[in-house]
């Protein structure tokens, strides 16, 4: 068992959202996908993890075979039979050709496609078991040039930016196979041209946005094939864009603002704004207001809250935004452990679930949508203590003070539902409490995706004197 994991305690008592268990296989980004075919039950309990980052957590023990969350070079090549060269962007839907109602619970099998540019072809899934390839280097029919983000929706169609082209090639996947339906666009700056054009993402009722990189803009291609430009304010080199609207299936927000918006980088990663669908900005994040430089995103996701996860490729991890573009956590850094990414480029993220698939320079890494309390402190307060913390995702949280011996003093909080941000807990120790050491100990549980599966363990000393 990895060193972080520190034991399996029983199912957590409350029951997880409607939708969001996570008895399931899963299908990811390449051998991950592959391996999960051989079917492994999931091992009773909840496993607890200690002393890592947990915003996003790698799969339950025993979930994956050989618990393999990160597809490297080697295992591209022994499961699929190809090496990444130059991986760009990744896209994950599940398929309208995939979903059995009377087995909803195999809602989880999402495909998933991602660029390998260097080689100018597009890596997919079929089915829980098949790798397969398409595409070669060129300018004619299945061929690409340089391509860089790509987009999925349920019903199987695949948008590709085919950046060196000028284009935007259109594919459709059946389940089994993805084939060419054709290219669009061309070298030029009237709708429907396009100046080297990096990124593509659908919305749910099939419109197309996208970042039209050389010519600063943000066009829409309706599900009739008709193209608009948003009116904008200017852009300055737009190279990675998201899209998530009130009527998906899975989509917190079904109302208000924070319902129907893009997600666009620019400004060579130096810059991250939210647009409504009709081009109206809403909230901005730059790079001087990002902690921990240096930074430099090259593409986005909004998960399930609404929440924005970019890959930030200079400084090689995920920076977490809230949905109004607030900075709420960096997630990772660079190498090649655990937690760790080298030059994250294209990130996928499957609302109904949670899944993450992040694509960096030589391999693809997956996870689950997790919670952690960072800034965590113990601060007297008059006859008691105040413990101020910061969540990066809506989470329940529970806490207690322990004596030495790791017996319960005093219960804080019980499965507490607890929002994202700032938020503290009190402990006001009882008459019949002595001075001497004690320990918080704090467990912090996602409210979806890896809820009932993964747990995170914080744990401090308090010192308490009557």
């Amino acid at each position: 068992m990895p060193p972080h994991l520190l034991h399996r305690r029983s199912q957590a008592s409350s029951a997880a959202q409607p939708g969001f268990s996570l008895m399931f296989k899963p299908r990811s980004f390449c051998v991950a996908l592959s391996l999960a075919a051989a079917g492994l039950a999931l091992a009773a309990g909840v496993e607890v993890i200690k002393d890592v980052p947990s915003t996003f957590v790698y799969p339950a023990d025993g979930f994956l075979p050989f618990n393999l969350h990160r597809a490297t070079q080697t295992i591209a090549y022994l499961y699929g039979g190809f090496h990444f060269d130059d991986p760009e962007g990744v896209a994950c839907a599940l398929l309208k050709v995939d979903h059995d109602p009377k087995a909803p619970q195999n809602d989880v099998v999402v495909t998933v496609v991602g660029v390998n540019s260097g080689a100018g072809e597009i890596i997919y899934n079929a089915g829980l078991k098949d790798i397969h390839r398409f595409g070669a280097p060129g300018q004619g029919e299945g061929q690409f040039s340089h391509p860089t983000g790509v987009a999925i929706d349920a019903d199987g169609n695949v948008a590709v930016a085919d950046t060196g082209n000028n284009r935007i090639a259109l594919l459709r996947h059946d389940g089994l196979r993805i084939t060419w339906v054709k290219a669009i666009g061309g070298a030029g700056d009237q709708p429907g041209q396009f100046n080297a054009p990096q990124g593509v993402a659908y919305d749910s009722q099939g419109n197309l946005y996208i970042a039209d990189t050389g010519n600063n803009r943000i066009q829409v291609m309706s599900k009739r094939g008709r193209f608009r430009v948003l009116d904008t304010p200017p852009l300055e080199g737009p190279s990675a864009i998201a899209a998530i609207d009130a009527k998906e299936p899975w989509t917190f927000y079904t109302q208000g603002p924070y319902a129907n918006r893009l997600a666009v980088i620019d400004q060579k990663g130096q810059r991250l704004t939210a647009f409504t669908l009709e081009g109206k900005p809403l909230a901005r994040t730059t790079a001087v207001e990002i902690p921990d430089p240096p930074v430099q995103l090259s593409a986005c996701a909004f998960d399930y809250l609404g929440n924005v996860v970019a890959t930030d490729f200079a400084h090689s991890c995920l920076r977490k935004f809230d949905k109004d573009l607030h900075y709420v956590v960096t997630f990772g850094g660079e190498g090649d452990g655990d937690f760790q990414f080298t030059e994250p480029r294209g990130i996928a993220i499957h609302h109904q679930f949670g899944q993450v698939i992040v694509a960096e320079e030589n391999s693809v890494q997956y996870f689950w949508n997790g919670a952690d309390a960072v800034d965590l402190k113990v601060e007297p307060a008059g006859q008691g203590f105040h413990i101020p913390f910061f969540l990066t995702e809506k989470a329940l949280v529970s806490a207690e003070i322990d004596n030495g011996a790791g017996e319960p003093v005093s219960t804080l909080e019980q499965n507490k539902d607890m929002d994202q941000g700032p938020e503290s807990i009190d402990w006001a120790p009882s008459p019949s409490v002595r001075s001497g050491a004690y320990q918080l100990k704090m467990d912090v549980m996602a409210t979806y995706s890896s809820r009932d599966r993964i747990e995170k363990e914080i744990d401090l000393p308090v010192t308490y004197t009557k």
